[in-house]
């Protein structure tokens, strides 16, 4: 359950991008959409778009535009509602598990899909503190490649944690790369102003 009292259910998309599918679904529903963030600030960066379903039950679609990595988040008052949706969308998308978003990439793996492993963890985060994903990302932020510290960085940007922003304004303060602790300030300014 999140701050506000809602029920919310976030389901990482396998699909990069995930939009047109998501598009598709809300636009053959006829649900409305009652906010964007096409005209702020962080547009960007990331699409952030919500459907009014029924009062007081919403999906919001959340895009990465760096990564591709979305996730559909299903929240509203009634918790079996949500659930229900929630269900709803797996059958038709096959968003990944929690297993799944947990498990750790392999040495091997390369650069740009730890990235985007990295912002799935976070996008699939709700408002309450995860140890699990703050674990992962915390890992990554002493990875010894300096392209997966700045990612797991990055990856903050979508938790509201104050781990996150301790994390965030070490990385800041003290990683031995230069690029990495300019990309931190960046970050931590930007938390700031937003």
């Amino acid at each position: 359950m999140s701050e506000n009292g809602y029920t919310e259910i976030h389901l990482p998309l396998r699909q990069l991008p995930g939009w047109g599918s998501v598009d598709a679904i809300t636009h053959s529903a006829g649900w409305q959409r009652v906010d964007s963030n096409a005209e702020r600030g962080d547009a960007n960066y990331k699409k952030t778009v919500t459907w009014g379903v029924a009062p007081e039950l919403w999906v919001t679609y959340v895009e990465d535009l760096i990564t591709q990595v979305s996730v559909v988040i299903v929240f509203g008052a009634d918790g079996d509602a949500v659930g229900t949706l929630a269900d709803r969308f797996s059958a038709l998308l096959t968003p990944y598990s929690r297993q799944e978003v947990l498990a750790r990439p392999g040495e091997e793996t390369p650069r740009p899909e730890v990235a985007r492993h990295l912002v799935r963890l976070a996008l699939s985060a709700s408002e309450a503190f995860d140890a699990d994903i703050f674990e992962e990302i915390q890992t990554a932020a002493g990875n010894s490649d300096p392209e997966i510290r700045n990612a797991a960085a990055w990856a903050t940007v979508y938790l509201s944690w104050t781990e996150s922003e301790s994390l965030l304004r070490r990385m800041a303060e003290s990683d031995p790369d230069e690029r990495v602790r300019a990309g931190s300030r960046m970050l931590l300014e930007s938390l700031k102003d937003g």
